[in-house]
């Protein structure tokens, strides 16, 4: 048989359906649930912010293994954030490897200077496939996630706020008076959150961002619930986000990030839990909540203690520098 990789067009509905079939069936564990159709399609089309490269491969006229770089336009513009997905059934061919590969060379060529990615493994795993892979593709690690899951349903006591400080909560694109302030706190995030060696300039975030976010929200047919809190001088102080995909019980709780000067006053978990009882007819018929934490971030891990989440995989990061 003949290895043979297409560049795919994510807008051709028949090449879609191939790539998600493979990527669906690459994406077995409970601990690694798949994105939803809607919600990669959108992804893989891209847009100003994000440009994306899809590749599939076949061993003669058979789909048997697919790919993402994920290329930002307007940030980090020397960095690509690489995905390679190989069925079980299907490991240890060659394909991922003929890949991954693939993706580092047109990554090159498109002026990247590394590639980032991000593989999972068990608790109670020192060691797993993915990582072994990782390594025999020179890859060096950079940092340690833990992937926490809070069980569904879960109690949500309400926020307690001290010291003058209010919270704020929306759904969808935030309100006209927020919109600048929302966007300069939205791009502050990897300055502020615990990383491995490898640094992220902070994201490029404005208002136009703000709402095409929404836009294409609405496209992959996921719901935000959003909340800030704000300061006594009436300043945004931080922020949280919960999303929820259409037609999945999964929840995940993305961002939260607490400006450094409004530290101390315990808005993160002030935050988390007014999320999740703003978001509360939302959650009704779902399982779980699921988030990630750098290993290092001891205030935020015990953040999320406290709401009951428990540890359920490790996420470890990735680097190849491709000059």
């Amino acid at each position: 048989m003949t290895v043979t990789i297409e560049v795919l067009d994510p807008t051709d509905h028949g090449a879609f359906v191939e790539f998600y079939d493979v990527y669906r069936r690459a994406n077995e564990r409970a601990i690694d649930q798949p994105w939803l159709p809607d919600e990669l399609q959108v992804l893989m089309v891209g847009d100003e912010y994000l440009r994306n490269d899809s590749l599939l491969a076949r061993d003669g006229e058979a789909a048997v293994a697919v790919a993402l770089a994920e290329l930002p336009e307007r940030d980090n513009v020397t960095t690509a954030y690489a995905e390679v997905w190989v069925p079980p059934e299907l490991r240890r061919r060659g394909y991922g490897s003929a890949l991954i590969e693939l993706l580092e060379r047109r990554s090159a060529e498109d002026g990247r200077e590394r590639i980032l990615t991000e593989t999972l493994r068990p608790l109670d795993a020192e060691t797993a496939p993915a990582r072994e892979f990782m390594l025999a593709r020179g890859y060096s690690a950079d940092t340690t996630l833990v992937q926490r899951e809070l069980d569904l349903p879960a109690a949500t006591p309400p926020a307690d706020l001290r010291d003058g400080y209010t919270l704020a909560a929306w759904r969808a694109a935030p309100p006209q008076r927020w919109l600048e302030e929302y966007a300069r706190l939205r791009a502050l995030l990897n300055q502020e959150m615990p990383a491995g060696e490898t640094q992220l300039e902070n994201e490029y975030w404005d208002p136009d961002r703000l709402l095409h976010e929404v836009d294409q929200w609405k496209r992959q047919g996921r719901t935000a619930q959003t909340v800030v809190a704000v300061a006594p001088d009436g300043r945004l102080a931080g922020h949280t986000q919960l999303l929820f995909p259409a037609k999945s019980t999964e929840v995940y709780q993305w961002d939260t990030l607490v400006l450094p000067e409004h530290r101390g006053h315990g808005l993160g978990l002030a935050l988390k839990r007014h999320a999740m009882r703003e978001a509360a007819d939302l959650l009704e018929g779902r399982t779980r909540v699921v988030t990630w934490n750098d290993a290092q971030n001891d205030h935020m891990i015990a953040v999320n203690e406290a709401l009951g989440y428990r540890p359920t995989a490790w996420a470890d990061q990735w680097v190849k520098n491709l000059a």
